[in-house]
């Protein structure tokens, strides 16, 4: 099991770019007292019951990181693992030029020798809602199998430019049967739209159900997870990514195994367009207002 009494682990992926935001998103103030998104997502994983956190990071954020969690996470054990495109599998060559990260699924992989028992995955740049960690957590301790946190698409669109969501198909009992990663997904000239992977413009109706990338995951991927990346890397363009929802999907397949879809109605926030700040902040200085959250966040030492 992980490392604080059993309890799971939570994997935040922090080492994006952020080339449309055009800045550290991950280290961006939008709470009251500048809170980070991050922020969030680690108090209400903690009181859900998660004990370890794991953040999967660029070398450049480590020292801010590091001071600034360290004093916040209580009892719970904080450990960074840095992504980098020449971190890859014995035997591989990482894609030659290569400057962006590899994609989640290459995150995922970076942290693998570090989780041990039941674990949650999250972006740093998303605000999940207050209950997201909750279901999870619950979750597991009524399954033994993997699960995802469901939003609707229309609830996890930016005002501000195309997103990038993996659109999932649901069977009739409410399980994923596969997710499939749109980019640039936006309304135009009145329609939601966006670029299948085969980049074919494809229309997309507002109450499918997205993957967010809030996962309950479990160790048994892992191994599927590097394999995976293993063909990714032997013909990887240099802009291409490994998505980890197609190799969630790839596992399940592999496996015949399900993976419980649990939906919320919590409002989604995520810092994709410098223009987003200003709702973000708008939106979390409510939440603290209406007695959501503390202010500050985190108690005074």
């Amino acid at each position: 099991m992980n490392g604080a009494q059993g309890m799971p682990a939570l994997v935040i992926l922090a080492a994006g770019l952020g080339s449309r935001y055009g800045d550290s998103k991950q280290v961006a103030g939008v709470g009251p007292g500048g809170e980070w998104l991050l922020e969030y997502a680690i108090h209400d994983a903690l009181a859900a019951g998660f004990g370890d956190i794991v953040m999967v990071i660029r070398a450049e954020l480590r020292q801010s990181l590091q001071e600034r969690l360290g004093p916040r996470v209580g009892n719970a054990r904080l450990r960074f693992v840095e992504q980098s495109s020449d971190h890859v599998p014995s035997g591989c060559e990482p894609p030659p030029g290569r400057r962006k990260p590899l994609g989640t699924g290459h995150a995922l992989w970076c942290c693998a020798d570090l989780l041990h028992g039941p674990f949650a995955v999250i972006n740093a740049d998303d605000y999940y809602g207050r209950h997201a960690f909750g279901l999870l957590a619950g979750h597991f301790r009524r399954a033994q199998g993997p699960a995802m946190v469901g939003y609707r698409l229309d609830a996890a669109l930016s005002e501000h430019g195309g997103v990038n969501r993996g659109v999932c198909r649901l069977d009739p009992d409410g399980c994923l049967e596969d997710v499939t990663e749109y980019t640039g997904i936006a309304v135009r000239n009145g329609r939601l739209t966006g670029t299948a992977p085969d980049g074919g413009h494809e229309a997309l109706a507002p109450d499918r159900v997205v993957s967010l990338n809030c996962w309950g995951l479990l160790p048994e991927l892992l191994p599927d997870l590097e394999s995976g990346l293993r063909t990714f890397l032997a013909d990887a363009a240099e802009s291409r990514e490994y998505y980890l929802p197609a190799a969630i999907s790839r596992h399940l397949a592999r496996h015949g195994r399900k993976l419980a879809v649990i939906p919320t109605e919590d409002t989604w926030l995520g810092l994709t367009y410098p223009d987003d700040h200003a709702k973000v902040v708008a939106a979390l200085a409510a939440l603290h207002a209406n007695g959501t959250y503390p202010t500050p966040l985190w108690p005074r030492a």
